[in-house]
């Protein structure tokens, strides 16, 4: 009755084993052909493609898509594709699900920043680019301060901080030109040294070009102005402003003529 007992328990077991066996080969089958196991899709690169064009795509290749963001961006056709996730390049399954950012088809409004009367020129750009604007060529007017901003225009139009405007729109700026059409002769600076020529620019409100250095000048400050453009003479005029920039060496130049640093600008303007 032992004997009979164990070699039954033993078939019993064995007979359980097997069954087990196969119950796991049937599910790893079919988990292998519900997960399309050792298949996958190489993404495509997407972007720049039109929504329309990406469907077909995804289409043929088994894939699910799913808008995940909208941006505006001018430079590129509205509803074309901006970025995807997975990326370009990524090993997928079929049926995977690709995010999608498109581009609107309408730009998002956005404020005109205050800048009249308180920025540069160089602030100002960087201001109405950062708000999604456009900075088109700027017009001129008579104003003491140079390259200020006194006015902002839109299509030929005065506008005011806070007026929304679609992002891409150009905004004109209107600057101040100094002392307006203002121009004066040309101060001779040649065998000034460079902290005397700055000092003597910036009392006829005039600015500092970049200078060019001679190899053998180990002191900017005490060096020699033997060159500067534009050129001291007769006829040459220059606009309150503007710049002029300075050549040094170590070495005074020969042939100064000491008499023409006094000589009042406005006798040799034009």
């Amino acid at each position: 009755m032992k004997k009979y007992f164990t070699k039954a328990l033993l078939y019993n077991f064995l007979v359980a084993i097997a069954i087990v066996i196969v119950l796991l080969l049937i599910v790893q089958s079919g988990l292998k052909k519900y997960t399309r196991w050792g298949e996958s899709i190489t993404v495509r690169d997407l972007r720049g493609m039109s929504f329309d064009q990406v469907q077909a795509v995804l289409s043929d290749n088994n894939l699910e898509w799913e808008i995940m963001d909208s941006v505006y961006d001018m430079s590129k056709p509205p509803l074309s594709i901006v970025d995807q996730n997975p990326k370009p390049g990524s090993k997928v399954k079929q049926g995977r699900t690709i995010y999608l950012t498109i581009n609107a088809t309408k730009a998002p409004s956005t404020e005109i920043p205050d800048l009249v009367g308180r920025s540069s020129l160089k602030y100002a750009k960087m201001q109405l680019e950062s708000y999604g604007l456009v900075v088109g060529e700027p017009i001129y007017k008579p104003d003491p301060h140079l390259n200020a901003v006194i006015g902002m225009m839109v299509n030929g139009k005065p506008v005011t901080k806070k007026t929304k405007f679609p992002k891409g729109t150009v905004v004109t700026l209107i600057l101040g030109d100094g002392l307006g059409n203002t121009r004066m002769g040309v101060p001779y600076l040649i065998g000034l040294r460079y902290e005397e020529a700055v000092f003597k620019l910036r009392g006829y409100s005039l600015n500092m070009g970049a200078p060019v250095v001679d190899e053998d000048v180990t002191d900017t400050a005490a060096a020699y102005v033997y060159k500067q453009s534009p050129d001291f003479g007769s006829g040459n005029s220059i606009r309150v402003g503007e710049a002029i920039d300075l050549w040094l060496s170590r070495e005074r130049p020969e042939g100064v003529d000491e008499s023409l640093y006094d000589l009042p600008l406005d006798s040799i303007s034009q």
